[in-house]
């Protein structure tokens, strides 16, 4: 689901656009609707909008410079901005992509929750009535005040496989993608198009003519976790030998992680197989406890300082959760009795006050020692762990909030 945003906002506009079609043009001849005033009062509000601030702006490297945020507060100027767009932006617009454009932004402003109704509905009701130049001057405005570039200390649970494939460092600096803030995981990366977005023609054929653009820009060939510092350096104009340089580093990354993880899985299914199997064995008499309570995302179950471990559990749950519910689904197993007694020590070892990271580990050893299992099966067990974390057994509100 895209956001709406400055950035969303040029790629959709530049489509539709007749003269001011490449990525610059588009971008300067947007925001010029609060940068055109030639009156001295409103001077102090102008910006420089260079070719790489257009392009750090499309690729949410940077937010809405403030000259422009600030204008658009300004009624006098909010109002000029309205009426660029009924007599400039509107009339350069390509009629045969025109409704496409206008589509693509009811979509997107349909689609994004962030949005809230009154706003949303306020928008929608320029475009149901017609009001074309209106409703882009209205949802121009709108963007220039919705944040754009992503937060700081955001790391989102998609990115996972993708910092993992990296080794957590960046390709071509070798820097730390997260670091870690006062016990606060502080995003250092950016998840990068290698073939970039909104290219001009010119640029988009010259990296063409090393590696064909990919169909989908977002698949995850066309992607790669890199440091703030080279993903910018890279994005504000990336020539033909960066482009192959990272393709071929993204082609390195990826067959190497394929190839462990797909040893890895082999073996390791296996394994789990076997421990599930020896757990389901397991004849206690245990008095069995609630399993439901208020669930918690897994994001929300780590502490702030623990994104690793945060980071390895959810890539043990993007690879192994479902293979470990099918085992369940198949055998006849009492499933209700197995997450019980994992809910019940985990409950104690939380409120013991043990360190989640400690917490996996005991957890791992606690089925490992049930299941008479060797130090070889470890890995299996951790994934186990895994899944009950996912699943609610293990890690919840009132100890995760402590």
């Amino acid at each position: 689901m895209r956001e709406l945003n400055i950035s969303t906002f040029i790629q959709v506009m530049q489509i539709g656009l007749k003269e001011h079609d490449t990525q610059f043009a588009a971008g300067t001849f947007l925001l010029e609707a609060l940068n055109q005033p030639d009156d001295e009062r409103f001077d102090i509000y102008r910006e420089d909008l260079s070719d790489k601030k257009i392009s750090l702006l499309v690729s949410r490297q940077r937010p809405v410079p403030d000259g422009i945020k600030q204008a658009s507060l300004v009624p006098e100027l909010a109002q000029a901005a309205r009426e660029y767009y009924e007599n400039k932006v509107l009339k350069d617009m390509n009629p045969f992509r025109k409704d496409d454009v206008l589509n693509q932004l009811v979509k997107v402003i349909k689609e994004d929750k962030e949005i809230g109704d009154k706003k949303r509905d306020e928008l929608l009701d320029f475009y149901n009535k017609g009001q074309e130049g209106r409703f882009l001057g209205e949802v121009f405005l709108y963007v220039v005040n919705r944040p754009n570039k992503p937060g700081d200390d955001f790391v989102g649970f998609e990115d996972a496989p993708l910092i993992a494939e990296a080794n957590y460092e960046c390709p071509i600096c070798h820097k730390k993608l997260v670091d870690t803030v006062k016990n606060k995981p502080i995003k250092r990366y950016v998840i990068t198009h290698i073939f970039p977005e909104g290219l001009s023609k010119d640029k988009a054929t010259e990296l063409s003519s090393v590696y064909p653009k990919p169909k989908d820009l977002e698949q995850t060939d066309n992607l790669i976790a890199l440091c703030d510092h080279c993903a910018e350096d890279y994005l504000s104009d990336p020539t033909a030998e960066e482009y192959q340089r990272i393709y071929g580093l993204k082609r390195v990354l990826a067959r190497n992680y394929k190839a462990k993880e797909s040893v890895n899985a082999v073996d390791l299914e296996e394994d789990i197989r076997i421990v599930l199997d020896a757990l389901a064995n397991v004849d206690d008499s245990v008095q069995l406890v609630p399993l439901e309570y208020e669930a918690l995302h897994i994001d929300e179950k780590f502490e702030a300082k623990n994104f690793m471990l945060k980071t390895e559990t959810q890539i043990k749950v993007l690879q192994y959760y479902r293979y470990i519910e099918s085992i369940f689904s198949e055998s006849e197993t009492d499933f209700d009795l197995i997450a019980s007694e994992v809910k019940m020590s985990s409950q104690k070892l939380e409120k013991s006050g043990m360190s989640q990271s400690d917490v996996i580990e005991y957890l791992s050893d606690w089925i490992r020692n049930k299941t008479n299992l060797g130090t070889d099966s470890r890995p299996a067990c951790n994934a186990v762990v895994a899944f009950f974390i996912q699943n609610c057994e293990v890690f919840h509100k009132d100890e995760v909030s402590k």
